[in-house]
């Protein structure tokens, strides 16, 4: 079977929806083709004139003009549309979150789509409202457990890091928490803020500014003793799959959240991390975590656990084969 994925050229969601698939489909007799789309409408129009050669195309997370669409699923075989975020809706930046065209792309692709693949089940519902009889199957944005192989152990360092990665368009929602960072550094005065980023900002907590390296990523994350993930709650966060998280909690980093989407599967409250709505309840739940590092250890070793069961690259690459296997079984 030959597949080709097309995929954003700047965003890093193909590293992980698409890329590290790669090495388990290869062993299983799949050829898979990673091929960012180019802005060019003749270097599109050229690769196109390419897809009646691939078993399957893979659209990751691209909303493509109906006229663009029809003209890839003319050329094409089989049609696989794969989301991991709620690209129908504008980002939460967005006072307007609804958009017509946004919408109209999406409900075109969907029903033009042989299967649709998404990350988590607010995504899915959005696809079956579009079409009740779509083949939909969820497989969560997953991680190489063996990419981050140092795991955190217990520091008796007095020095408590709160951490958080991330892309500069998410650093808004970290901001939303400094009214409980100025009100915990009054209280906790060893602690500190580390963000690993391609940007940063001046914080209420003294920051460490860290630029977002590959090759220094585990590194950077077991230098975190919690794991900040806060989100507002509106349609486009809800649609995010979770993925700073999941690797907090691969090498052991307890996490405190907002119980938004799909945050509140990955985080059991209370076992491997904890959910926090709002001021009083962060401020109480970075405080026992802060004030109890046996809590922190135990809950990074839970942590660690519920990611090798539930959302490691080992269990994903399976879903997403059989989900292969399915597409070539599909009649045309």
């Amino acid at each position: 079977m030959k597949i080709i994925f097309l995929t954003h050229y700047s965003d890093q969601g193909h590293r992980f929806r698409v890329e590290q698939y790669f090495p388990y489909l290869i062993a299983h007799h799949v050829e898979p083709r990673w091929q960012p789309l180019s802005g060019s409408w003749r270097k599109r129009l050229l690769l196109y004139q390419e897809l009646p050669s691939y078993d399957a195309v893979c659209i990751q997370r691209r909303l493509l003009s109906p006229l663009e669409f029809s003209w890839v699923r003319k050329k094409s075989s089989k049609v696989l549309f794969d989301l991991d975020d709620a690209i129908m809706y504008r980002s939460s930046s967005s006072p307007h979150p609804r958009s017509l065209s946004r919408f109209l792309k999406f409900w075109w692709m969907v029903r033009g789509s042989d299967v649709v693949t998404v990350g988590n089940q607010f995504l899915k519902k959005e696809v079956l409202q579009v079409d009740r009889s779509k083949k939909v199957f969820v497989i969560p944005t997953s991680i190489d457990t063996g990419f981050y192989p140092k795991k955190k152990s217990l520091s008796k360092n007095p020095e408590i890091i709160l951490g958080w990665m991330g892309t500069k368009g998410n650093l808004r929602y970290l901001k939303t928490l400094e009214p409980v960072f100025e009100t915990l550094y009054q209280r906790f005065p060893q602690l500190k803020l580390k963000i690993v980023s391609d940007d940063f900002y001046h914080s209420h907590l003294p920051t460490i500014q860290k630029p977002w390296r590959l090759e220094e990523e585990n590194e950077d994350l077991i230098s975190f003793d919690i794991g900040l993930m806060p989100l507002s709650d509106d349609l486009w966060s809800k649609g995010k799959c979770g993925l700073k998280m999941i690797q907090y909690l691969s090498v052991g980093v307890p996490v405190v959240c907002t119980p938004v989407g799909i945050n509140s599967d990955i985080v059991k409250d209370g076992e491997n991390g904890f959910w926090a709505q709002n001021h009083q309840e962060w401020v109480d739940r970075l405080s026992t975590l802060i004030q109890h590092p046996e809590l922190r250890s135990r809950m990074g070793l839970k942590g660690i656990e519920s990611v090798e069961k539930e959302y490691s690259l080992a269990v994903t690459s399976e879903k997403f084969y059989n989900v292969l296997q399915h597409l070539g079984r599909k009649e045309g």
